[in-house]
């Protein structure tokens, strides 16, 4: 043997040093649901106190649903609760109970349910606290509890976006730094949705698209990191295929788009439209004001147009300028459909008119001010779409020469059906 291969390595050596686990990220702080928790911490003091009660937590995919529901079971227990997803389970007498259900379909209601009824039921010989999440959209909404969970004390909590300070203290705490200006501007794209902003910070690190510095940290690119990509498509895949359609149709055409815009595209009724709305509406991915579609985050409408292939934008930003240039039949005009309606006014100056009568020699024979003629023919010129009393006479249907005008002037007599149901002065 060589001295290279007997020769033993050092106790120091990479070969035989062990390799030094994982450091375990400690527990980030919960930010921006401060008045959430306090009006859990209100149904948990009165449950405390001997009553039954109810919070309800609801809010839309990455809204942060499982953290909170951990938080409010750490303060459940720091309040002396017993904690746990079944009634039944045996726990210190004397011990309030929380039981902690997510998405649940709601269960048969356990056996002394009934006594919820009454404000300090105990159950069994502990208090009941139920508290439930759902995705946003699943629960039982306005409707309140379901039928046999009568309550003393209800909360109903939603989850909405994390304002703009709590937002960047979660990137502070991510980064163990507070984010420059410009990161701070980039961070705000998120809106404030708590699952887009962690994904964001850790796929920028990743990437290294910003740099961590001793007092904050600073962007070096802003792009968007592939573990968002990859988030959005397994959102994407969670959907129906028409609401995958809808949003995607959307996107591409703008942040803000009109119904009228998305329908010719989609080759769909507008009652076709109304679940996939509300189901999209329910995720927090779209929302719907008076007259437009839009995307509340700026972020996640980036995500959606990045996952359409450019050639396909292309091609639907063509189509939609195609279906604005082509007016809808409600929008062509409609033929005439013969002469105007006059009303009995209208119809006695249009006579006078044909017998060739001055606005002065008018004003005598309707016993009104020449200037009162005058104002009733701009009227009907504007109301018959002509200039002259020559063009008023043929749209309104007077256009046969007679001999018998016992008047100065030309007289005419009305095409068979003209001013039927005119009256006279």
């Amino acid at each position: 043997m060589t001295g290279t291969t007997t020769r033993q390595q050092p106790a120091s050596s990479p070969a035989t040093r062990a390799t030094p686990p994982d450091p375990v990220r400690p527990r980030l702080p919960l930010r921006g649901r401060e008045e959430e928790l306090a009006r859990v911490r209100r149904a948990l003091e009165f449950g405390a106190d001997g009553g039954c009660a109810l919070v309800t937590v609801e809010g839309p995919p990455g809204s942060g649903r499982t953290r909170f529901l951990d938080e409010c079971a750490a303060l459940a227990q720091r309040l002396g609760y017993v904690t746990g997803s079944r009634p039944g389970h045996p726990g210190p007498a004397g011990r309030p109970r929380l039981i902690v259900l997510h998405d649940p379909h709601f269960p048969a209601v356990e056996p002394g349910g009934a006594l919820l009824a009454r404000r300090h039921a105990p159950y069994g010989d502990r208090a009941l606290v139920r508290l439930v999440a759902y995705r946003q959209g699943d629960g039982p909404g306005a409707a309140g509890p379901p039928a046999g969970w009568p309550t003393a004390h209800t909360e109903r909590i939603r989850l909405a976006e994390l304002r703009a300070p709590a937002a960047l203290q979660i990137a502070a705490d991510l980064l163990g730094v507070p984010p420059s200006a410009p990161l701070a501007r980039v961070l705000r794209g998120a809106g404030g949705h708590p699952k887009l902003l962690v994904e964001l910070v850790e796929g920028m690190r990743e990437e290294q698209s910003l740099r961590v510095g001793a007092h904050e940290a600073q962007l070096v690119e802003d792009r968007i990191p592939h573990r968002l990509r990859a988030l959005l498509q397994s959102m994407l895949l969670d959907l129906p295929d028409e609401c995958r359609q809808l949003l995607r149709v959307a996107a591409v055409l703008g942040r803000e788009s009109t119904v009228d815009d998305l329908l010719p595209i989609l080759q769909v009724p507008p009652s076709a439209l109304l679940l996939v709305l509300d189901r999209l509406i329910g995720t927090g991915m779209l929302a719907v004001g008076s007259t437009r579609v839009r995307f509340p985050n700026e972020l996640l409408w980036r995500l959606v147009v990045d996952s359409v292939p450019v050639p396909l934008r292309q091609a639907l930003r063509r189509q939609a300028a195609d279906c604005r240039q082509v007016p809808s039949p409600a929008a062509r005009p409609e033929p005439p459909a013969g002469p105007p309606e006059l009303n009995g006014r209208e119809n006695r100056i249009v006579q006078l008119v044909a017998e060739g009568l001055t606005n002065k020699q008018m004003a005598r024979r309707l016993g009104i001010s020449p200037h009162t003629v005058n104002y009733h023919l701009k009227k009907l010129f504007q109301k018959t779409g002509v200039n002259s009393r020559i063009a008023l006479l043929r749209e309104t249907g007077w256009n046969d020469p007679s001999e018998e005008s016992p008047e100065p002037g030309p007289r005419v007599r009305p095409r068979p059906g003209a001013f039927e149901g005119g009256g006279q002065l």
